[in-house]
Formats: structure tokens, C-alpha cells, sequence
């Protein structure tokens, strides 16, 4: 197949993944289900994990990044901040309340935390860079956008379904339950409830995790795709989507 051939289909692959993971995880009222983001960390895993947004740059011959909060500073500090049992980035909202910068402190007052959290700029990442990031932090821990993708897309059924855990995995299982999201306790029906839970949502009757929060924030970065500084969505418009945009 010539290159210029090869670009157009993975491009049509591109807007129809794109187009199902806006269904998946955009919605008007409420917030995703489980199950949609399990089938989103698919999608995921495919153009990030697996290369092929890399496979479509190069035969663009352009250079795809994405917006991110930038977490830097406050992965910086997680170093030395004895205090803090648990930190997530997010970037997402729930019944329209932002959740982003949480964490869990054993400090006697915010004052005193060894993070300070204040609003988090914004920035373009490379792929990799994107990856690499730090997003969740849990029993002294940092825990990528990749290695959360990949868990929850090959061992929480996002893809398969394994119960096999490595000592790193069990970690992350239980980063991912220690602080959940959802309606109120006493009202929740699946999902398992954590330690610590946020009653954020009023229409759904589920609890997702912060690993399920992860998924959501990676898949608005990608949405929000960019080429050579571009948003993919203005040069490549499908009105569905500019719509959700």
C-alpha cells in the first residue's frame, strides 16, 4: 500500500476511534460508566501504547502532542512530603464539580501538607512524554498515563481480563480503590467503595476509581489532539465532534 494511502485509512481509523471515544466518555449528564471506560482504555492503548499515533505522524510527516495539566511541581514535592498517603491528578468533572489535584494527608491542616495545590497550567506533550507522566501517587508510588492505561486495558478488562497481579500491579489495584467517585455510599449498587469516597455524582449508582478518573482525563487529552500545534479537529473537521469539542 503507498504511503499516502496508508496515511488516509489509519486517518479514517483515527476520527471513528475518536468519534466512539467522545460517545464513550463525554456525556451530558452524569459521568461515564465503568464499562465505557474500560472500552475507552482500549482505544488508549491502541494509538498511544501500541504506536500507531506514532505510525500516522510520521506518514503526516507532523508531530502529534497533547494538552495535559502540568503536575511537575507537585510530583516534586510528593518527594519529600512524608504526609501524603495518596495523590491524583485528574483534570475531569463529575456532576459538573472539577476533580483535580486531589490527595489525602495525614497533616493536621492544608497549611501544613507537604503538597501545596493550587491551579495547574496547561501544556502540549509529545507521545511519549504524555506516557511518561506521573498521574497518580499512592504508598510512596508514582504511577505513569502509560502503566495506567495498560492496567486497566490488559488486566481490568479494558481489553483482557487477568487476575494475575505483579507486586507493582497490586499497588496500582489498590491506589485505584483507596479513593473512589461516585453517588452517595448507601446508594451505590457496583463498583467497590474505598476508603475514602467522594459523593459527587447524583445519577449513577456506580463507584469508579481514581485509575477510572486517569482514563477519563487521558482520553480528553486525546480528543484534544494536536499536529504540528494544530487541533486535529480543525484541519481534519467531522461535525459530530467539533460539536463535543
Amino acid at each position: 500500500m503507498k504511503s499516502s494511502e496508508a496515511s488516509a485509512v489509519t486517518s479514517r481509523l483515527l476520527e471513528s476511534d475518536l468519534d466512539t471515544l467522545s460517545r464513550l466518555v463525554l456525556t451530558h449528564q452524569g459521568f461515564p460508566s465503568e464499562g465505557d471506560i474500560r472500552a475507552a482504555a482500549g482505544i488508549l492503548r491502541r494509538w498511544l501504547c501500541e504506536g500507531l499515533i506514532g505510525r500516522l505522524s510520521n506518514q503526516l510527516g507532523m508531530t502529534p502532542t497533547f494538552p495535559v495539566f502540568d503536575n511537575s511541581e507537585v510530583f516534586e514535592a510528593l518527594l519529600s512530603a512524608s504526609d501524603i498517603n495518596f495523590y491524583l491528578t485528574g483534570g475531569v468533572r463529575m456532576n459538573g464539580i472539577p476533580i483535580l489535584s486531589v490527595y489525602d494527608s495525614t497533616a493536621a491542616s492544608p497549611a501544613e501538607a507537604g503538597v501545596k495545590v493550587g491551579p495547574l497550567p496547561q501544556k502540549l506533550l509529545t507521545v511519549g512524554k504524555m506516557l511518561r507522566q506521573p498521574r497518580l501517587f499512592y504508598a510512596g508510588e508514582r504511577f505513569t498515563c502509560e502503566q495506567i492505561i495498560r492496567f486497566t486495558a490488559n488486566k481490568l478488562g479494558g481489553v483482557h481480563l487477568d487476575f494475575e497481579r505483579s507486586a507493582r500491579d497490586k499497588i496500582l489495584d489498590e491506589a485505584g480503590r483507596y479513593m473512589t467517585f461516585g453517588s452517595a455510599r448507601h446508594l451505590v449498587e457496583q463498583g467497590e467503595v474505598g476508603k475514602l469516597h467522594l459523593a459527587l455524582e447524583t445519577e449513577s449508582r456506580e463507584a469508579v476509581s481514581g485509575v477510572h478518573l486517569e482514563i477519563v482525563a487521558a482520553s480528553s487529552s486525546v480528543l484534544n489532539l494536536h499536529f504540528d500545534n494544530k487541533p486535529f479537529l480543525e484541519f481534519k473537521p467531522r461535525r459530530t465532534l467539533r460539536g463535543w469539542a
